[in-house]
Order: structure tokens, then sequence, then C-alpha cells
């Protein structure tokens, strides 16, 4: 069963036409001989195919190290797109993982959040963090900025002071480009704590970043799955047949009809899609907006009394791409209580996911025969990690070609 198909309604291109599949193709060679704009950033899928087994220990030995003096928090010094990069991949698989309670937690400071965030969460951390368990990531991909390295300066000399030099040095990690690693040298983190990530990653493109794999995986998620989910669906997402690449077939049929609806709508079926949506939608905003085009998400039925009204009345605005799972990877049952033989009929459907796709079958029924508008419908296997990482590819690949479609470079936002 593949893991990832997509459905045209309202809009259907013949993806056999000779002069679309060239469109496609050309784009291809043009990328695999290197000879397109921004070729030199294509860094993040070599890397997501290369990843072998020594990266994989290195990375699990890293780990060790971080969580190893009886950690119970993990204090992140970073920027919102590693945020991001982590809370889609982590919510989309475990989002509603049953031993929360007993797993690190983790607590992001962004760089690029307003000042007064950080220091809210640096009072928060005094009286509400085991600071003497904690450990602290610093990461990033171009250098710290001054105003944060100020405060990174401040928190360090409260945790030092109250908790040891020594101790907090031996809780300290840095993970990232060395450009960045230069800024807090004055931390004087040791070398083994120290992991260089390499520079042939772009900075919008990066979830196979060193750092989120090692936040996924100290949370628990399967980084070996989720690779393998990638470079399995570069099969059919980086190949010339267009027929089978949906991630083509789903960048050109964006910037078609973008031409006459500014909007893409994105709709999920459950609340694991909010962060990925979250970050899908920032880097076609990135490119987007200044041409008064964007990129938006809610998620249905739970939105549904919010966003129904402007959903039905501005559907000549829009058009929407709806994503769900055909069912989840802790799919529950309902309650014995009623099969119980009580006169009443027993239900056929007892899983949860039988009775989501009933109602996910009523929102495309609305959206593409009520309201009459384009839509593309995605349907994911299920929440798992080796969808997680061929959702990733396709999302990646369908922002790549939708530029180059576009006579854009998806590397650059001027």
């Amino acid at each position: 069963m593949p893991k990832l198909t997509i459905k045209p309604h309202n809009y259907y291109p013949d993806f056999t036409n000779e002069s679309l599949v060239k469109k496609g193709v050309d784009i291809l060679k043009e990328i695999k001989f290197k000879t397109i704009d921004g070729f030199e950033h294509f860094g993040f899928h070599e890397l997501a195919l290369n990843f072998g087994l020594n990266n994989t220990n290195e990375l699990n030995e890293f780990a060790k190290n971080v969580i190893k003096h009886n950690c119970e928090n993990i204090i992140i010094f970073s920027d919102t797109r590693t945020k991001n990069n982590f809370e889609s991949a982590y919510n989309f698989v475990l989002r509603n993982d049953i031993l929360f309670k007993h797993k690190i937690k983790f607590f992001f400071v962004c760089e690029d959040d307003a000042i007064q965030n950080w220091f809210s969460f640096f009072q928060y951390s005094k009286k509400n963090i085991n600071l003497a368990n904690t450990a602290f990531i610093l990461s990033k991909m171009n250098k710290f900025n001054n105003k944060f390295i100020e405060f990174i300066k401040i928190f360090y000399n409260f945790v030092q002071q109250n908790f040891g030099y020594y101790k907090t040095l031996n809780n300290s990690f840095f993970v990232g480009r060395e450009n960045a690693e230069k800024t807090i040298k004055f931390l004087n983190i040791e070398e083994k704590n120290i992991l260089i990530t390499p520079d042939i990653l772009h900075h919008r493109f990066a979830f196979f970043n060193e750092i989120n794999l090692l936040l996924m995986l100290i949370k628990g998620l399967n980084i070996n799955e989720i690779l393998q989910g990638y470079t399995v669906a570069t099969l059919d997402f980086v190949s010339e047949n267009i027929k089978n690449n949906f991630a083509f077939q789903y960048a050109y049929i964006c910037s078609v009809i973008k031409k006459e609806r500014k909007q893409n709508l994105l709709i999920g079926s459950s609340p694991e899609f909010i962060d990925i949506f979250a970050l899908y939608s920032r880097m076609n905003n990135e490119k987007d907006f200044k041409n008064n085009k964007w990129t938006n998400s809610i998620i249905f039925p739970n939105d549904i009394y919010t966003y129904s009204t402007y959903s039905l009345g501005m559907n000549s605005a829009y058009f929407a791409t709806f994503v769900k799972f055909d069912k989840f990877k802790n799919d529950y049952r309902i309650s014995p209580e009623l099969s119980f033989d009580d006169g009443v009929p027993k239900l056929q459907q007892n899983r949860l996911s039988q009775f989501t796709n009933i109602s996910n079958n009523g929102i495309v029924t609305t959206l593409s025969e009520i309201i009459n508008i384009p839509l593309v419908q995605i349907n994911l296997a299920e929440n798992n990690e080796s969808v997680l990482g061929t959702f990733i590819c396709f999302l990646y690949w369908s922002i790549i070609y939708e530029s180059y479609l576009n006579k854009q470079n998806p590397f650059e936002l001027n």
C-alpha cells in the first residue's frame, strides 16, 4: 500500500501530456546535471540519502552523553525554525504520546522571539524547572546575535552561581555550524560535547539537520525509519516518471491555480498536522507574500465552527489542500459497552479511524461538490515515522518544483 497518494478535484491536469511531462523532466534534468539555479543547496537531499550507520551511531553516543546525568529537562537555545522542525516531527508521530509525562521535557528559547519572552522564560525556569538536572543545548546554523549572546551570559551566570560552574559546563552542549560555535566560545564547552554540522544544509531545508535528528532521537522517534521513508519516497518524487511523481503534480496544480486564487488553505483531518502545516506554510509564505499569495491552515472538524462561514462564503478566493490519515498509529477501539447485546444493532465501525473516515468523506464532498472549489486531497497511510519521512520529501520537493515552475530559485527569498 502506498504511503502517500493525491487526488485532485475540480481541476484535472493531464500528466501524460507531452508538453506538461517535458516541463517536469527538464527541471529534473537540470537538477541532476547541476545546471539549475540553486543547485549548490541540494545538500539536504544528499545528507538524507547518505546518512548511514556511522552517523546514527555518532548521534546515539552524543544523545547518551546529553542525558547521562539523570537529565529531566533540556533547554535549547536556538531559533524558531529549529523549533518548528522538531515540533512538526514530534507532533506528527507522538502528539498523543501516553508516556509524555515520563519523558525528558524540552524548553526552547528562540533567538528570533521577542526579548521579553527570553526573560519571561528565565523567570519561569528559576521557579518551575529543576535546573540541577537540566541539560543545555545551544544550536544555530549561523552566528548568534549579540543580544541573544548577552542573554545567554545572564542565564548561564545564574545557573553556574547556583548549581556549580563545572556541573553546568558538563551539562552544556553545542550542535551547529562552526561559525556559530565561535560566537559562544566564552562558555568553554568541552570538545566531547560539541557536534559540528556540515555547511551543506540550507537553513530553509534543514529538517535533517543533526540538531533535529538528535532531538527526535532523545524523544523516542525512530530516525532510521524517517530517513528510510524519505529515501524510498525519492524514487517517485525525484523521478522523471511524472505520472507517479506526486510532488511535481501537486506543485504544478498549485502553480496554475495560484494565478487566479491567491490563497492555499491547508485543511488537516486531525491535530497531528498543526505543526507540519506551520512549517510548510512558513516556507511557502516566505516566497509568496511579496506576490500577494499566502498559505494558511486549519483543522477540521476542530475549527469548523470558527472557519466554516469563511470557508463557505469566500469560496472564490482560495483553493484547498485536504490532508488525512487512512489510519492512526494508535487506532483505538470504541468502548466494548457499545457492543453489548442490549437490543441495539452492533456498530460495524468500531475503530476511531473508521469514524474519522466518515467525517473526512463529508469534508471532501462539501468542499468539492457543494462549495465547488479546486481541491487536492492528500492521503497518508498512517502517522508513523516512515510516512513522516515520505511527507517531508513530498513537501520539500513540491516547494522546489513550484518555485522552478514559477521561474524562481527556491533557496532565495529576494
